[in-house]
């Protein structure tokens, strides 16, 4: 089961209610921890988590914010492995 929000706009509040499965609540943590970040906040990147591994994708404005994001989900507890699939902006 896949997880799947995007950030800066958050979860509508529909959704701010504690997720059920683990994986839930990791993406939740780990979008909350992005949403704090203040060069994170205004990416768009899109969080999955399946069986405690992250996926992360999109497109970031600047090359070390791929690293940035991939160390920010490393850091979270709870996170088993990071599969960092985020695009630096492209030369074209």
């Amino acid at each position: 089961m896949t997880y799947p929000w995007l950030f800066p706009d958050g979860l509508p509040s529909q959704f701010r209610a504690e997720p059920t499965s683990a994986d839930a609540r990791l993406a939740c943590r780990l979008l909350d921890r992005m949403q704090r970040d203040p060069l994170l906040r205004h990416e768009r990147v899109c969080i999955e988590v399946q069986n405690r591994v992250v996926i992360l994708e999109g497109a970031v404005g600047e090359p070390d914010l791929k690293a940035r994001a991939h160390a920010l989900a490393w850091s979270t507890p709870g996170v088993h492995d990071v599969n960092n699939r985020l695009c630096p902006p492209s030369d074209a």
